[in-house]
C-alpha cells in the first residue's frame, strides 16, 4: 500500500475494479462487480479516520474515494 499512497499522491485520478458474491447480478447470477472512478486520499486524522480506527486498530491511515462513476458489470 505505501507504493499505491506515493501514486495516488502524484495522481488521485483512480480506477478501482471489486466484486462480491454477496450481490446479487444481472439476471439473478450470484455476485457480480462494480468499476468505480474517482478522486483518491489518504487520512491519517479525522472524523472518518477515527471512525475507521475503533473499528480496525491497526490501521494507520484510511484510503478515502469520492466516486464520480460507478458502474455494474455483467
Amino acid at each position: 500500500m505505501r507504493k499505491t499512497e506515493e501514486n495516488v499522491n502524484q495522481n488521485n485520478k483512480i480506477k478501482l475494479a471489486l466484486g462480491s458474491k454477496a450481490v446479487l447480478g444481472y439476471n439473478d447470477y450470484q455476485g457480480t462487480g462494480f468499476v468505480v472512478e474517482g478522486a483518491a486520499r489518504y487520512l491519517e486524522s479525522g472524523t472518518e479516520f477515527d471512525m475507521m480506527k475503533e473499528k480496525f486498530s491497526f490501521l494507520t491511515r484510511v484510503l478515502e474515494i469520492t466516486v464520480s462513476s460507478a458502474k455494474q458489470m455483467i
